[in-house]
């Protein structure tokens, strides 16, 4: 049985056999489970709420999730790359709020000012 070549980036499920379309569906849910579950195991190692475990995180995605070496490093690359992109985006927000806080103590600066300024014409 000869491979078909697909040379387009869209694959639609009613052309594709169904058997084909479950296994990708597997697949794909297999490897976010393995995805979420790296994730977790980085954030808990980092909160210290579990140690390091002496069996590596790669073998024990292949234990637990049954996942080729391919798959399993490309969770611990993914879950390790959403850690980082978090802790990047955490910074952001917090340079953004520190602003917004500025520009809220500016406010009430100018807003202070200007009372005082009526109080004094009033009075």
């Amino acid at each position: 049985m000869g491979m078909k070549a697909i040379f387009s980036n869209r694959l639609y499920k009613y052309k594709i056999d169904p058997d084909f379309v479950m296994s990708m569906n597997h697949t794909l849910r297999v490897f976010n489970q393995a995805k979420h579950f790296r994730y977790q195991a980085e954030v808990r190692e980092l909160r210290g709420v579990k140690a390091k475990s002496s069996v590596s995180i790669h073998q024990q995605l292949k234990q637990h999730y049954g996942l080729n070496d391919y798959y399993a490093t490309s969770a611990v690359q993914q879950g390790r790359a959403l850690l980082s992109a978090q802790k990047e985006l955490k910074k952001v927000y917090m340079r953004n709020k520190k602003e917004q806080i500025n520009a809220v103590k500016r406010k009430i600066k100018a807003t202070k000012a200007r009372l005082t300024t009526l109080q004094k014409i009033k009075g």
